[in-house]
């Protein structure tokens, strides 16, 4: 399993915005075949974490080459106050109920 851990710092004006374009790609990525998990946390009223989990990093890789997400990532230096914090890692074991 492939896992993804991403922090996104927004400025403050557009936090809302952010939050509704990650809102977006979850749905999205709802529907892709290789998508297992895509869970969005909010830290305070800027910050955002998102989990994701893929079958293995080609379906991670699929997910990231969708234009819903280059789409945001593109917007990144208008709506984010610095680049995000993005971590990749192989899952070993754990549970979700």
């Amino acid at each position: 399993m492939s896992v993804c851990v991403a922090i996104l710092r927004a400025k403050p004006e557009h936090a809302n915005e952010v939050e509704a374009a990650v809102r977006g790609i979850a749905a999205a990525t709802r529907d892709e075949e290789g998508a297992l998990a895509f869970v969005l946390h909010r830290q305070g009223p800027d910050t955002f974490i998102i989990y994701e989990k893929y079958v293995d990093d080609d379906a991670r890789e699929a997910h990231f080459a969708t234009p819903y997400v280059s789409g945001l990532v593109a917007r990144f230096g208008e709506l984010l106050v610095a680049e995000p914090q993005i971590e990749f890692a192989e899952e070993l074991t754990g549970f979700i109920r």
